[in-house]
This record gives C-alpha cells, structure tokens and sequence, in this order.
C-alpha cells in the first residue's frame, strides 16, 4: 500500500480520468516529464496517433528520487469493434 513520505507535498488538481467507453480505447502515461513528452513523440511518429491528441502532462504532485516529479498525460481514442 501507498504511503507519501511526510516530506512529500500532494498537489490537488482538477483532473479526472476518462469514464470507460466500450468502444474507446485509452492511453495513460505516467513517469517524469521528459518521458511522458518523449512516449508521446514516439507515438506520434510511429504513426499511431497525433501529437494533439494527448493532454499536456500534468503533474501528479509525488516526487520520485532523481527526477523532477510525476506527470500523468492521456489520450483516447476510437476503436473499431472486431467481428
């Protein structure tokens, strides 16, 4: 179980997750911020998705050892059903 350190500052944000849509797939980023920026650049050139299509990161408010903090980004997107 989760237990912030109690030197550990939480920041509130206003972000919620996606609810879940049978028909939507989504995509949740979730590390420092040169590479949450770094998976969605890859995505995009690979072709999968557009840049756009994700939120900016936003920070988490947890700090880890040796990087800057936690971002979180996501992106949904459409699928089609397989039959």
């Amino acid at each position: 179980m989760y237990q912030p350190n109690p030197g550990e500052r939480t920041v509130s944000t206003q972000f919620k997750l996606p609810t879940y849509h049978p028909d939507r797939l989504c995509h949740i980023l979730l590390g420092n911020y040169a590479a949450v920026i770094e998976a969605i650049n890859r995505r995009s050139v690979l072709g999968y998705c557009q840049r756009i299509a994700w939120i900016d990161p936003i920070p988490t408010g947890l700090r880890r050892e040796r990087c800057n903090g936690e971002y979180i980004s996501v992106m949904t997107r459409r699928i089609t059903p397989l039959e």
